[in-house]
Order: C-alpha cells, then structure tokens, then sequence
C-alpha cells in the first residue's frame, strides 16, 4: 500500500514492511513520513501478526538522504515554528525506534546521510549492501551533526570528530568495521533475503540474525582502516586551530594529499558549526543517549535563529551560488549556547565556542 505520505506499507507473514517512497528526493524525510513512521509503529505494536519490522527503501540510489532541509528553510523564512515541530517530532520517532518492544530491522542500499544516518543508527538489526555510503554532512550546510550522533559518532573517538568536522562519506565496509552496521550483504540479494524473513514462521532477534547470517558476504577492505592512524593522529587534538594545524604541517609525503584535503574541507565550513560539532563530540562521550538527545534538541531550537544554517541552505540548495557568508564571529549566539548547554554537561567542558 502506498501512501500520501512517501511510505509504502504493507504485511507479509510476520513482517511489517515500511518502505521509505520519496525516491524524487532520495527519500529525504518530511514530516508527514516521519508521522507515518510513528503512526504505524503505534499500530503494529500490539498487533500480533507483526513479530518484527523491516525498514527499507524503494529508491535504487539511497535508503534516505537525511532530513527535509528545504521544508525547515521555509518555515523558518515564513515565521512559523514548524521546523521545530519536525525536530520534535523526528526525535520522538527516533526514541520510539529505539525503545520498539518488536526487533526492527533496517536495510540500506545506497545513500544513508544525516537523517537517514540517524534513522538507521535507531534501528536494532542493520544490514547494509555494498553500495551504500554513509555521512553526516550538516556542517557543509552551518549545520552540526545532530539525530543522535552525539552519542554515536562520539563512541568512534577520532574517527567520530572526522566524521563530524569534515562531513566526508564513508563506505559500508567502513561501516561495518566501524560496527555502524552488522552484517553486509549484496544489494542483489536484498529482495530475496526480505522473502526469507516473511516466509519465517519466527521472527525473534536470535532467528532474525540466523536467517540474516545465511546471506552475508565479506566486503571489500574498509579504506579507512587503512587511515585510521593518520586520522587518530590529525583528530585527536581538543581545539579545531589544533587539528587545522597538525593537517597543515603533515610531514609524511604519502599522507599530504590527504591532510590538505581534509584541511581544505574544515576551511570550507563555517566556524560555529565546526566548534559546535567538536565540542558535542567531546561532551557526548561522557553523556548517555538521551542527554544527547536532549542537548541537540536544545541546540535546535535556537539554531536556525542565530547560526549559519539558513545561509547554507540558501547558498547551496536555494540560490545555488554556492557562495554562503558565514559569520566569523556571533558574540551574542555564543551567549546563547552558553545558556543552552545544561549544567550536566559543565563538568565535562571548558567552553563551548571560540576557544
């Protein structure tokens, strides 16, 4: 069944499928889908013919490519707070997600970026093929990686701030080297494994994996575990002048072309964000999920306001200039976050912003 609101539904055997059907937009979340999502999952809770859920998509190049930028823009531009009723929203799917008494499955196959990450990281059985590609590139946009990578990127340490600062891709045998999924298995096998799991008569976690574990193969060698000392290198410093610094003096003639890229992606990006970002990084390891959760939904609220989001929209997806003004210093903002930060996260920072 397919629906108003991007979603394909539909029940086979003991399977609740929800098939994510934006494909025009590489199924970038809107509300009425995250809405959808939350609906069907309050109606298969206490439905006994679903024993566990299958999320997935039908686009062939992304599972999602994140959230609906383009809606939070216009609400903003308009003077309505619906872009902090999709936030609201997005995080209480996200929690449900996690917390669904039911085993919920997610296969990717293609882009998983930003929002599509987080959906994917609130799954609890993940299977990606070979062809995805996973990121959370907010800060290329004045954003910081939010959807709870706080809390999951943070637990990767240096490769977490990598991924955070830079906004770069990585590949599903990266992910699973980096345990960000659990099995891979091929992209052409997909359809046949979703057949496998509606045909059994049982669907627990443990008859889930036994099933999932007849399809997987191993992927190729994870790149970044070929670069994973150069980035513990690079990254580990706790300031951004710190890290930008260590790139730029790389001594080791192998390793230079790819610190001064790095070096010349974290120029690229706006100075809020990147702080913002390393700093929830830093703090999140020491905070449970939903302190995450809480932090960014706290920095949120205020986000579109006062930082660089609305002009990164503006100048990479509205008037495609590709030319975005960021602000090089917001004292006010910087009182704002202040103020933002709870009181639970002072012990484990020194300052937020502009250190």
């Amino acid at each position: 069944m397919s629906d108003e609101n991007n979603l394909a539904i539909r029940v086979t055997g003991g399977l609740g499928i929800i098939s994510l059907d934006r494909t025009s937009h590489l199924n970038a979340l809107t509300l009425p889908m995250i809405q959808g999502i939350q609906a069907q999952l309050d109606q298969w809770r206490h439905d006994p013919q679903v024993q566990a859920v299958l999320i997935n998509s039908n686009s062939p190049k992304a599972f999602c490519a994140g959230g609906d930028i383009r809606y939070l823009y216009d609400s903003y531009q308009a003077g309505n707070t619906r872009y902090q009723d999709f936030f609201a929203t997005e995080y209480a799917m996200l929690s449900t997600l996690r917390q669904f008494p039911k085993p919920v499955i997610v296969m990717m196959d293609g882009y998983v970026l930003g929002g599509g990450f987080g959906l994917a990281q609130a799954c609890h059985i993940n299977v990606s093929s070979e062809k995805s590609r996973f990121a959370m590139p907010e800060t290329a946009i004045g954003f910081f990686p939010d959807v709870g990578a706080t809390h999951f990127l943070s637990r990767l340490d240096e490769v977490g701030v990598y991924m955070a600062l830079t906004g770069e891709q990585i590949s599903s045998s990266d992910a699973l080297y980096l345990d960000l999924v659990d099995y891979h298995v091929p992209g052409e096998r997909f359809a046949e494994l979703e057949a496998a799991l509606s045909a059994a008569p049982i669907l627990n976690p443990v008859e889930i994996r036994k099933i999932i574990s007849t399809f997987i193969t191993h992927p190729q060698e994870s790149e970044l575990q070929k670069r994973i000392d150069l980035i513990n290198q690079h990254f580990s410093y706790p300031h951004l002048d710190e890290i930008e610094h260590s790139l730029a003096h790389a001594s080791d003639a192998l390793n230079q072309d790819w610190a001064k890229k790095m070096l010349a992606i974290l120029q690229q990006r706006p100075l809020m964000a990147k702080q913002v970002s390393l700093k929830l990084q830093q703090t999140g390891q020491n905070l449970s999920l939903e302190k995450c959760m809480q932090l960014e939904r706290d920095l949120q609220d205020i986000w579109l306001d006062q930082g660089d989001f609305i002009e990164g929209v503006r100048a990479l997806i509205i008037d495609k200039d590709k030319n975005p003004q960021w602000q090089t210093n917001n004292a006010e903002f910087e009182k704002t976050l202040e103020k933002c930060w709870p009181a639970w996260t002072r012990q484990h920072i020194d300052s937020l912003c502009y250190k």
